[in-house]
């Protein structure tokens, strides 16, 4: 068998799995703004950060330079620009009618904190040494931005758990079994050439991000821009839908087990039928959606590069041809 359809199979899979990635990291995206994970998961941080001092936490987030970024009055921020976290935090620990750029005045502030491990935590921070780090506010927002590179980690755990219940739902819903499309790619040339042309017009949209806490125009004002949870490359085309319904559904696959249903062995075993059919073909799916839009994309870019590489043979003939004329 020629190498060139066995990689068009491949790229044919990988663009089915990165068409799934992307409809669940839709699906998640909509979960996580309707249960507000964002804004829920960075309150949970700084109050982590402050070492668990509820009342200077909810401090910070009336603060008016925090409080006026969230849309709403009951409603809290799902972002917090790092520079406007120190001046808050500063503000509040030195105290009513000091200068929040007072060092003194922030170091006394300190001593009166009721946590004392935070009185450490904060007040190792104030002396770190390091290049660029020259005034207590630039201190206090490298100490927020650490805290927040490990919030990203949290969350993207958080997504992945919430993907992968995702991607079994979605995949048993569209009977995306990855065997069954196996077969149709490797019998249908017409369907892999329609696959891989859509797959060479994704790579052009560009690689997808992936899950992130959250992305503003402008991170030093959070009130004025406007977050880019899901740009265009994370997300699938009307043409692209059309193609994943061509791909995945039931069709007649129910009809052979539902035929045995009517049998002694009733649904048990129309059940059993179904599973012996599909079930190795939806784990597999399943499985592989769970890697991510963008370990999918870098695949099927890598595919594609080696198939550019070479030359199809019926092109390899004609170009003989017309040299030849």
């Amino acid at each position: 068998m020629p190498v060139l359809p066995i990689l068009d199979i491949a790229i044919g899979l990988s663009f089915f799995y990165l068409l799934i990635a992307l409809l669940c990291t839709t699906l998640n995206e909509m979960i996580a703004t309707w249960a507000k994970s964002r804004s829920k998961t960075l309150e949970k941080a700084i109050e982590r950060l402050l070492v668990g001092d509820v009342n200077l936490k909810n401090a910070v987030y009336n603060h008016p330079l925090i409080k006026n970024l969230a849309p709403s009055d009951d409603r809290k921020p799902s972002y917090i620009p790092p520079d406007k976290f120190a001046l808050a935090l500063m503000d509040i620990v030195t105290g009513p009618g000091k200068a929040a750029s007072d060092s003194n005045a922030l170091r006394e502030g300190l001593t009166s904190l009721p946590v004392p491990k935070l009185n450490e935590a904060l007040g190792a921070a104030l002396q770190a040494q390091s290049p660029g780090l020259n005034t207590d506010q630039q201190k206090i927002e490298q100490w927020f931005n650490d805290q927040m590179d490990r919030v990203s980690g949290w969350y993207k755990r958080t997504s992945q758990s919430r993907v992968l219940f995702l991607a079994a739902v979605v995949t048993l819903v569209l009977n995306a079994d990855t065997l069954k499309d196996s077969r149709l790619l490797w019998t249908n040339p017409a369907v892999t050439a329609t696959v891989v042309e859509a797959a060479k017009d994704r790579l052009a949209k560009g690689r997808p991000e992936g899950e992130t806490i959250v992305e503003y125009e402008n991170p030093n004002d959070a009130t004025a821009s406007t977050a880019k949870n899901l740009p265009p490359r994370d997300t699938i085309s009307d043409d692209e839908k059309k193609l994943l319904g061509e791909l995945t559904g039931w069709g007649d696959d129910w009809v052979g087990p539902w035929r045995i249903a009517h049998k002694p062995s009733g649904l048990v075993g129309w059940g059993a039928s179904m599973l012996y059919a599909h079930a190795l073909g939806w784990i597999i799916t399943i499985l592989a959606v769970s890697l991510g839009a963008p370990f999918w994309f870098d695949t099927l870019n890598r595919f594609m590069n080696i198939r550019g590489a070479g030359r199809a043979p019926d092109e390899a003939r004609g170009k003989t041809a017309k040299s030849a004329t």
